[in-house]
């Protein structure tokens, strides 16, 4: 019999999301310092200080411990979302999700930075993730249509705009470790960063001349 047996039931599910966090967290360590391909179910067990029959108790491999992060995440992200007032336009409840996200994970950016690296590199953990949490990401998609009084069933609007607030956040992730931008916060990089949507549907501005809409006319030989 295991010793978690004969503890009371809310101890032995607290020591569960203890161990579960652990895991989530010894995977991600890995991923960031060594990448998704090099990160084993061996080292990930050894850092969470478990063995390998242990973390096969909790997830049966990395790429679903690295799901089960992700899910998390995914879900906090909507929560701020839900947090955001009725009262705002779509794109403003978006940004201040993720102002909140960014600002609650700064410490550990470049964790999260991985995370979205090995998601996007991966094939098998995407997979993971639309197989085992088909609902997870759609969750913001209902948000924002309810914000728009859309079908998302029907229109497209909603998904594209979870999708560039998605980009949009990645995107400053990474551009905050370059040269040109390290000086700067995430948060202030984020507000720039949602300036674009507005440019994505702005009439272009001539720079040119306009080009002449007439040609005159030559003139007629005389006899």
């Amino acid at each position: 019999m295991s010793p978690d047996c004969l503890k009371p039931r809310g101890l032995r599910e607290e020591k569960k999301a203890q161990t579960r966090s652990a895991l989530s967290d010894a995977a991600l360590l890995h991923v960031a310092r060594d990448g998704y391909e090099a990160t084993t179910v061996e080292a990930i067990a050894r850092t969470a200080g478990v063995s390998v029959r242990t973390f096969h108790n909790y997830f049966p491999g990395k790429a679903a411990v690295l799901g089960h992060l992700a899910t998390d995440l995914i879900t906090e992200f909507h929560g701020l979302l839900c947090d955001q007032s009725d009262e705002l336009s779509c794109a403003d409840p978006l940004r201040g999700a993720w102002l909140a996200m960014l600002g609650r994970h700064d410490d550990d950016i470049a964790e999260l930075s991985a995370l979205v690296d090995a998601i996007e590199t991966n094939s098998d953990l995407r997979r993971h993730l639309r197989d085992s949490h088909p609902e997870v990401g759609s969750r913001n998609v209902h948000e924002i249509a309810r914000r728009l009084g859309v079908d998302p069933a029907v229109s497209v609007v909603p998904h594209v705009l979870v999708e560039l607030s998605f980009t949009l956040a990645v995107t400053v992730i990474r551009i905050k470790d370059t040269d040109e931008f390290g000086g700067r916060t995430h948060q202030d990089l984020l507000r720039e960063a949602f300036t674009a949507l507005p440019m994505l549907v702005a009439a272009p501005t001539p720079t040119d001349p306009a080009p002449a809409t007439a040609v005159a006319a030559a003139p007629t030989p005389t006899d």
